[in-house]
């Protein structure tokens, strides 16, 4: 699907092309999370049966991410290559393939491969094809599709939980992956309705480039030529297919840091925000209560957003500073809260704002670089997340172990979530 193609939209901002991608991209964050939980909820029968430490099958997970965030710069050249719309079918099927096979495994090894290979893969392909599908149908509403394109990933926490305990009680570990393999593959659809919806692509001046052609001499400053020639080639592919030049972008560092420290804070609360409320003196229970409350405030953020932006009443660039400021300082004072509601406060206020924040920073993605950069942005910036996640996601249970308390290690969270305010002022300063 590398033909010419004409970038015009069926419809008013997207028609019916932006709302399949829409579709999309929802379907493929309610996978996903059905992937992770699966496994999440399996982890001391996984433990059991594949004769393996509970670190091991744990890590499995950690793997999948990490590898979804190294393939992810390739998302855009897949895209362009073979269409969105076939690469959404794939990746549906790899994700599928990985947990149905998963069943038939004897070791932690085996499954380790099977989801590292198939389901990160795919994990990564898919959310980078998606997202700049959605990205290029929509313009005013922009923010509000993909709001809703994120609350897939909301439902699938609730729907995937009670489903999977259901299926381990009634068929077992090993039921229940060909079962949630057989749920994943309907994502498939999703892909196939945007091959028969017509998809507004990429420039054509990203595709492949043909190597030029020279007359052969037996000089060697004909062969030299010859050398310069293929090494110039290769280095406008990587520059056009990959989108190298945006590693040169001052502005796209700028958006880059807002999205890593944003998301490393979120993925650092996820980890140890349980460890650090019984730290506090609450109870599991209470604790499960937080996070409960606080997924619902996120589903809520993430689908309010839209409309404050869309419709004018807050700018994207005032909300996301708003939102910044609110989750620092609240992760800032979560590890000094000992009563129920103010640490209920807290939480809620940590997953509003990042309900806003990871959809809104897309939206400054689009607004800084453009639509055509969007797909090397979030691939690019899906690596960064991930090296940050590798090399510094132990640092907050590092301090706890030296210092005994989390307070210094949410004092470190919020100051990374605070780090945003600098770039995102630079980038408000240079719009005007």
């Amino acid at each position: 699907m590398s033909g010419a193609v004409s970038n015009s939209l069926e419809g008013p901002d997207g028609g019916r092309p932006g709302w399949v991608a829409v579709l999309a991209l929802w379907t493929k964050n309610f996978m996903v999370t059905g992937i992770t939980k699966v496994l999440g909820i399996m982890l001391p029968i996984l433990q059991f049966q594949l004769t393996s430490q509970m670190w091991i099958i744990g890590w499995i997970a950690s793997l999948t991410t990490a590898t979804s965030g190294f393939v992810a710069p390739f998302g855009g050249l897949v895209s362009r290559r073979f269409g969105a719309g076939y690469a959404m079918m794939t990746c549906g099927v790899m994700m599928s393939a990985a947990v149905i096979a998963g069943s038939f495994v004897e070791n932690s090894l085996q499954l380790a491969l099977l989801y590292m290979l198939l389901a990160g893969t795919a994990k990564g392909i898919s959310n980078v094809v998606a997202k700049e599908a959605v990205g290029r149908c929509f313009t005013k509403n922009y923010a509000t599709a993909n709001g809703i394109a994120r609350t897939g990933y909301s439902v699938g926490l609730i729907v995937f939980a009670p489903l999977v305990q259901l299926f381990l009680d009634t068929y077992g570990w090993r039921g229940t992956m060909l079962l949630v393999g057989a749920i994943i593959m309907h994502s498939v659809a999703s892909g196939a309705v945007m091959v028969a919806t017509r998809q507004p692509e990429l420039d054509q001046s990203h595709a492949y480039q043909t190597l030029p052609q020279t007359e052969h001499t037996n000089s060697s400053s004909a062969h030299e030529s010859t050398l310069r020639s293929y090494c110039g080639s290769l280095r406008k592919f990587f520059f056009k297919n990959f989108e190298v030049g945006l590693l040169l972008n001052a502005r796209y560092w700028l958006v880059a840091v807002i999205s890593c420290c944003t998301l490393y804070a979120y993925t650092m609360w996820i980890v140890y925000f349980v460890s650090q409320a019984q730290s506090n003196g609450f109870t599991l229970e209470e604790a499960g209560s937080f996070v409960t409350i606080a997924g619902i405030a996120n589903l809520f953020g993430t689908i309010s957003q839209g409309p404050i932006t869309d419709r004018g009443v807050m700018s994207s660039w005032t909300l996301v500073a708003v939102c910044l400021v609110m989750s620092s300082v609240s992760y800032l004072a979560s590890s000094l809260l000992t009563s129920y509601w103010p640490m209920m406060t807290s939480a809620v206020l940590i997953l509003f704002s990042d309900g806003v924040l990871t959809c809104q920073t897309d939206v400054l993605v689009k607004q800084v670089l453009g639509v055509e950069l969007l797909a090397g942005a979030f691939g690019w910036i899906a690596l960064k997340v991930t090296l940050l996640l590798v090399a510094l996601g132990f640092l907050p249970g590092l301090v706890y172990d030296l210092t005994g308390s989390y307070t210094a290690a949410f004092l470190l969270i919020g100051s990374v979530q605070a780090v945003p305010l600098v770039p995102l002022l630079m980038l408000i300063y240079s719009q005007r």
